[in-house]
């Protein structure tokens, strides 16, 4: 079989879960192929050790640690441009690879792309019905945005022949005219959390003694992460652990430190999942696969979403109520407020007792098998 994978290239969640795929895929013998944009582009060309095309940009503004959605619909006055010259492209590379499958990751030009091309779709998205309520109070520019995008992907997830959400069972909410091609799997990740190596036995294959407090700070692939990765710099001399791990996408860089025995810094971490179970505390923004090895994992984590992302405060909300995660507003977040949390997680026992009840939930689920089924299926039944 023959499959193409297409990742929203904002951030890196999306293409972490197109990878963990893959390589099911792989394993099976068949025939990847990737196409994506911007640091998801960049870090399946530099890490993921499979062919990927590229796709024209799409960006959203803020400054550092801040999404601007109003801006970005300003700046979006040729998106109907940007979006018909993707289909093109995808066009384009779905004739030249003539793939069995197409799935998307949350790039949703794609569906209408298969569909006119004749080719099976599968579409993996959390989030089927976004809403800015919770961040943007009475305002109806944000109201016709809100309305606009929950039509087009409901109508555009119309076109697949599955949706796939990551995500355990009725975690998010679906719109009645899709439910029926909605299946949840559980989370997709690199690594099956029910076969990882323990806690101890990572540490020592990475140098670290039993007995140390490791805090890791992952602020991902985009630009919204470069205030978080500041303010843990500048907070580090007052955090109460040994170990301050700092780990970025390959697109950001940390200017304000050096990798000492105290502070180690990482551009890229293909095993990254083992560094965050070695690890006592995680601190992040709140992207949802992060925050689905977060709970799978069953680490405490102290959780910054972008001010003004919907789904990040969404994410964090989920994970607060799950009691694994303490919460801060990256609006007000300084290197004081940031250490306090940092310190008091480490030595909260509700945060520890709900990470591991979490993780006894999330470990029911084996999310990759099951998607990597689902897209078969449908290949399947597509060719009947």
């Amino acid at each position: 079989m023959k499959v193409l994978l297409i990742p929203c290239g904002i951030g890196m969640g999306h293409t972490s879960r197109t990878v963990a795929l893959a390589r099911k895929f792989a394993e099976n013998g068949d025939e990847v192929l990737f196409a994506s944009y911007g640091s998801g582009f960049q870090t399946l060309n530099d890490h993921s050790g499979f062919d990927v095309v590229k796709l024209p940009e799409i960006k959203f503004y803020g400054s550092s640690g801040e999404l601007n959605l109003k801006y970005t619909a300003r700046k979006s006055i040729d998106a109907p441009f940007i979006f018909l010259k993707s289909i093109y492209h995808e066009s384009r590379i779905i004739k030249e690879f003539n793939p069995d499958v197409v799935v998307s990751d949350s790039h949703y030009s794609v569906p209408i792309t298969c569909k006119v091309l004749g080719i099976p779709c599968v579409l993996v998205s959390n989030d089927l019905c976004p809403d800015f309520k919770d961040v943007y109070h009475n305002d109806r520019t944000m109201d016709y945005l809100e309305n606009g995008l929950q039509r087009f992907i409901k109508d555009v997830s119309k076109l697949c022949q599955s949706i796939i959400i990551p995500d355990i069972q009725n975690s998010w909410d679906i719109p009645p005219q899709i439910r029926d091609r909605v299946n949840y799997t559980g989370p997709i990740l690199k690594m099956d959390t029910r076969t990882m190596a323990s806690k101890e036995e990572l540490r020592r294959r990475f140098g670290f003694e039993k007995s140390e407090k490791i805090v890791m700070v992952s602020v991902g692939g985009s630009e919204f992460g470069n205030k978080l990765l500041d303010l843990a710099c500048q907070a580090a001399p007052d955090l109460a652990c040994d170990r301050l791990i700092l780990v970025t996408g390959p697109q950001i860089q940390i200017d304000h430190a050096e990798s000492s025995s105290s502070i180690i810094c990482k551009k890229y971490l293909e095993d990254m999942m083992e560094w965050m179970k070695l690890s006592d505390l995680l601190v992040s923004l709140a992207g949802h696969t992060t925050c689905m090895e977060i709970a799978s994992l069953g680490i405490p984590s102290v959780l910054i979403p972008i001010e003004n992302h919907p789904e990040q405060l969404k994410n964090a909300m989920q994970m607060r109520k799950y009691g694994i995660a303490l919460v801060e507003n990256m609006e007000n977040l300084n290197s004081k407020n940031l250490s306090n949390n940092i310190n008091q997680a480490l030595d909260d026992m509700d945060l520890k007792e709900g990470s591991s009840n979490t993780r006894k939930i999330f470990s029911q689920y084996n999310g990759t098998l099951n998607a990597l089924k689902i897209i078969s299926d449908c290949v399947d039944s597509y060719n009947d």
